[in-house]
């Protein structure tokens, strides 16, 4: 399977975004999830999406036909975050 990152670099002419879009996590549960925390700091993610703080914002992703489907949720661990969307 192909590497995923959920939190790619942002491109926006007027400072980071709020966030990030994501997938329903209704439509993830019952599949093989995978989660990566934010990384990055003072409440942006790696990939410079603004989240605030505490940096404790996970991407959750699962493989649907070949294309990766991610939702974020905020947790305390990757177990807790699989939970959390799993629900």
């Amino acid at each position: 399977m192909k590497q995923f990152n959920p939190f790619p670099e942002v491109s926006s002419t007027y400072g980071a975004p709020m966030g990030r879009r994501g997938d329903n996590p209704a439509n993830l549960r019952g599949l093989r999830l995978h989660a990566r925390r934010q990384g990055g700091s003072d409440g942006y993610d790696r990939g410079g999406a603004y989240w605030g703080t505490p940096a404790n914002v996970w991407g959750v992703w699962a493989w649907v036909d070949g294309v990766a489907c991610v939702t974020y949720v905020r947790a305390a661990s990757r177990a807790a975050a699989i939970a959390q969307v799993s629900q």
